[in-house]
């Protein structure tokens, strides 16, 4: 499950848990996504996942910008992606948790 793809790419919405639910999660995650980025990743990590994500640049571009190899870029996104995600997934598995207090 790659959240953090899924908030900037838009969510996969399953039918069988309705709209709204899927809409209450992204709100969510992305209200918690800056916290995240801000305090668990380094400043290269932030960097490079704000060019991928926010500008939109491939790891070329990100490598030239920030006088990088565009394998440095690369590990420095998957590491970003790896924490950001983990962490989102605790708080998917917490909003749902709350959803169903309510819904059941």
């Amino acid at each position: 499950m790659d959240l953090m793809d899924d908030i900037f790419f838009g969510f996969s919405y399953d039918k069988t848990e309705g709209y709204d639910r899927e809409k209450a999660r992204q709100r969510a995650l992305k209200t918690v996504l800056p916290l995240i980025m801000e305090r668990e990743l380094t400043e290269r990590q932030r960097v490079c996942l704000k060019y991928k994500y926010i500008s939109g640049k491939s790891q070329e571009e990100i490598a030239y910008e920030l006088h990088l190899s565009q394998p440095t870029v690369s590990r420095h996104i998957n590491a970003g992606k790896e924490i950001v995600n983990n962490t989102l997934r605790y708080c998917y598995f917490s909003i749902s948790s709350a959803l169903d207090s309510y819904s059941g």
